[in-house]
């Protein structure tokens, strides 16, 4: 979900070398790329409004909101021929919102979204994928503990569901506040990071169990001496069932919003792997469609 445009780039490339260094600027010019669709398709089966967002794309370094695509038809239909239709909110914003009590749908339901813009036709797909329960929020006092700050930090303990192949996406809220820096981005494949662990059916692993914690930012007063809870504080904590290709494309978001400036050894800007595609030519656009089966739970700290 990510664009350059043309611009000037200076790379600052210090390479150190026996008793001495240097530093080359080097002056690159990137072409301009057409504005594109951008698809926020991320929906669960929570018993309240359900959003698709469409965006236009924006420049790399841009730092204003993408602009609301408005005038489009979106539907997502169910393998049991239920139609859902989100309504324009006029603003990007389209909206479904269940019967009361009711949801989206259950695991292992697939779901088909369809939107017409501007004379085009776009689709995806998406299978609601199981989810196990939290068994529990784990509250910890620690004082003096090198690494961390004095206070109450935060664990959520649920065991992932047996079989290999599930993914998650763990959402940690802090009195109602989602943690949605780049470096909270909390997902797991089965109880661990990826595939290649092979940690199935047990629970999460510390670092994915412990990263409902906020985690600092030395530029506000979200610093290193400030603990991620203290008395009082809601925690709540959600997990939602995701497809491994929403891994996938959650994984390489994270990786480029984490990316180091100015350093040789960050990885090349690209567009994460999109999974919505113009009907006319099958061409991949940009952005994602997914329906994540949801569990959560709620804890106060004392």
């Amino acid at each position: 979900m990510i664009k350059i445009k043309a611009q000037a780039i200076y790379v600052t490339l210090a390479t150190t070398l026996g008793l001495g260094s240097c530093t080359d600027v080097v002056q690159v010019d990137i072409e301009p790329a057409d504005d594109q669709l951008v698809v926020d398709g991320w929906i669960n089966s929570k018993s309240e409004p359900q959003t698709i967002r469409l965006t236009m794309s924006q420049p790399y370094f841009s730092n204003t909101f993408a602009s609301g695509v408005t005038g489009a038809e979106v539907v997502v239909t169910k393998e049991n021929g239920d139609i859902l239709v989100f309504e324009d909110q006029a603003n990007g914003s389209y909206v479904w919102t269940p019967e009361p009590g009711n949801n989206i749908g259950e695991p292992g339901m697939q779901f088909d979204l369809e939107i017409l813009w501007d004379g085009e036709e776009f689709h995806a797909e998406s299978v609601m994928r199981r989810v196990p329960a939290i068994d529990s929020i784990g509250i910890e006092l620690r004082n003096g503990e090198l690494g961390f700050a004095d206070g109450h930090w935060a664990s959520v303990y649920a065991k992932d569901v047996p079989g290999l192949g599930d993914t998650y996406w763990i959402k940690a809220y802090k009195n109602g506040v989602f943690l949605n820096k780049p470096s909270e981005l909390n997902i797991a494949y089965d109880a661990a990071f990826d595939a290649g662990g092979e940690i199935d059916g047990v629970t999460f692993i510390t670092p994915i169990r412990e990263l409902i914690n906020r985690i600092p930012d030395p530029d506000t007063d979200d610093d290193f001496e400030t603990p991620p809870y203290i008395v009082g504080d809601e925690v709540h904590v959600e997990i939602h069932a995701i497809t491994t290709e929403a891994f996938r494309f959650l994984q390489t978001a994270r990786d480029q919003m984490n990316n180091g400036d100015n350093t040789i050894f960050a990885i090349p800007v690209a567009n994460t792997k999109s999974n919505v595609f113009k009907t006319s030519d099958n061409t991949a656009i940009l952005g994602f469609f997914c329906v994540s089966a949801v569990s959560e739970r709620t804890r106060v700290v004392e």
